[in-house]
């Protein structure tokens, strides 16, 4: 049976997110889409409706492929195939597609991001040519002690994705970059301590997650990260607190883990197709 792909955009965010969650049943890790989640990653990310993509066998739906897109770069920001189509060449036909049209849009390279403990997704990427860029991390903590400081002030997130992509490195994950807190907002919250700064989200809820972090180039290595994140914690106590698994290993050696973080096992490589 032929298969054939449909633009996301026919689709209304409820199906979407069902489509979704269909396509990740039984992943490496939970993977739990409602339509309102599915509509903050299209505004946060970048997601391009009009280039992601339906899988469809028959009329049967069978998987799914969202894209985002900035310039000339496009990200694989996900990609499943239900449990009974998985293990027939579903993927590789997805992406061959995927990256013929980014090569018709002129764009310059494709990157994404996939766990690294996902053998068969990690060599189906290699095997179209996706070069591993860094190992991504995340951690999580539960009890964390805290210590406060009065310098600490609430500032403007947009502000903080400005300073970020001024002064951080230029190929962070798309997650990460200053270019998604850019387009982030209330009820994630930004936080500076002198030269450091850091993005949380929601700190009404039970868990919170630390979505971005820096310090500016002149005061690295001088424990303002440090400082700061012991400074947050002591902000909202009695939380359990979250990092997501997309900060490049070889940035934040052991940065997390001196304020008390235990660091996942599971891990993601970054990687990316050249184009051009």
């Amino acid at each position: 049976m032929p298969f054939r792909l449909q633009s996301a955009l026919d689709y209304s965010f409820t199906d979407l997110a069902r489509i979704l969650n269909d396509s990740f049943s039984g992943y490496i890790v939970d993977v739990t889409v409602t339509p309102s989640l599915l509509a903050q990653l299209v505004r946060y990310e970048g997601t391009d409706l009009t280039t992601s993509r339906i899988v469809l066998a028959g009329d049967e739906v069978i998987g799914c492929a969202l894209v985002g897109r900035r310039g000339w770069t496009s990200r694989l920001a996900a990609m499943g195939v239900v449990p009974a189509w998985r293990g027939q060449g579903v993927g590789q036909w997805v992406m061959q597609r995927l990256i013929a049209e980014a090569k018709q849009r002129r764009e310059q390279q494709i990157v994404l991001e996939v766990i690294e403990q996902n053998i068969p997704a990690v060599a189906l990427y290699k095997g179209l040519g996706f070069q591993v860029q860094r190992r991504l991390v995340g951690y999580s903590a539960t009890q964390l002690t805290g210590l406060a400081d009065e310098r600490l002030r609430e500032v403007d997130v947009r502000m903080i994705g400005q300073k970020l992509t001024m002064y951080g490195p230029p190929d962070l994950p798309w997650q990460l970059s200053g270019e998604t807190l850019v387009n982030s907002g209330p009820p994630l919250q930004g936080y500076q301590l002198g030269p450091a700064y850091v993005v949380i989200s929601n700190p009404r809820n039970e868990q919170i997650t630390i979505r971005g972090l820096m310090v500016e180039p002149q005061a690295r290595r001088q424990g303002w990260a440090i400082r700061l994140l012991q400074a947050v914690i002591a902000a909202h106590p009695n939380k359990s607190w979250g990092v997501p698994i997309i900060y490049p290993e070889a940035l934040i050696t052991q940065l997390f883990e001196k304020v008390g973080f235990v660091k996942d096992e599971l891990t993601q490589f970054q990687m990316k197709l050249p184009l051009r």
